[in-house]
């Protein structure tokens, strides 16, 4: 794999390159999009592994950070979901550039996988298919579930009289919030999506979420195929870096790469 730095310079990028196995070398590239904050440290081992797998079959792969996260430029306040669908397109250009495959797959998880979808629909030309494992599609649910384990992450009964407030602010679990972020993800919905890709998506989760459901029918109106495909793998996805495990279940790698291969069933 190559690590590298890409982008204009007030807003460098940090992204890995996997390169296809010389021997069986496809005309797939596969655009890994991270999820945000703790969400991001559990699934950043499936991410590699993943990347790592499809290369070993043949497959470009690329990981990168967005602006204001991991290894790239900027605070955690500067984080933007507009800024960051822009960083989505710039490491498209920038796999595109590196491979000159004809054919492209993204695979999001997460507020990823929504911030994949919402891309879509300014990527030129659009991907062959979006890879979803548990996407965000109700950003005000989201963030109460944020806040509610801000607080209960944060509470001290040999400090605090009560439970800190739902509400979030500056912070959620140990990463940087800005205001713009915070209106952003209120105004999260399925309502405000309409994806482009050219055959369509693979929703991965253990259940088909009203969200999902809805979202589903849209793309079938469109002409676009969806298909979900049920994991047993949960998550307790808002907990604290510390009191967690880095995710890799086999079973998940397994559902990711088919759904990336158009193999899924």
């Amino acid at each position: 794999m190559t690590p590298f730095f890409f982008g204009p310079v007030e807003r460098r990028l940090y992204g890995v390159y996997h390169p296809p196995a010389a021997a069986s070398r496809t005309a797939l590239q596969v655009l890994l999009c991270a999820p945000f904050g703790q969400e991001a440290v559990r699934t950043h081992r499936l991410h590699r592994l993943l990347a790592d797998q499809l290369a070993g079959q043949g497959i470009h792969v690329m990981r990168f950070d967005y602006h204001g996260t991991g290894e790239s430029s900027g605070d955690d306040a500067d984080g933007s979901l507009t800024q960051w669908q822009d960083d989505i397109l710039a490491a498209q250009e920038e796999l595109g550039r590196r491979t000159r495959a004809s054919e492209t797959v993204w695979v999001g998880t997460r507020l990823g996988g929504t911030l994949a979808l919402l891309a879509s629909q300014r990527s030129v030309p659009h991907p062959l298919r979006i890879v979803l494992w548990e996407p965000i599609l109700h950003g005000p649910t989201y963030l109460q579930e944020l806040g509610d384990a801000h607080a209960m992450h944060t509470f001290d009964p040999f400090i605090h009289a009560r439970r800190p407030s739902s509400e979030l602010h500056r912070e959620a679990l140990g990463f940087g919030l800005g205001d713009h972020w915070l209106q952003e993800m209120r105004n999260i919905s399925v309502q405000s999506m309409r994806p482009a890709c050219l055959e369509g998506c693979y929703h991965i989760g253990t259940e088909h979420t009203p969200p999902a459901e809805l979202l589903s029918g849209q793309l079938k109106a469109r002409g676009l195929g969806w298909r979900h495909l049920p994991t047993k793998t949960q998550v307790a996805w808002h907990v604290e870096e510390a009191g967690s495990a880095s995710l890799a279940p086999p079973e998940l790698l397994r559902l990711m790469a088919s759904a990336v291969k158009g193999e899924a069933e």
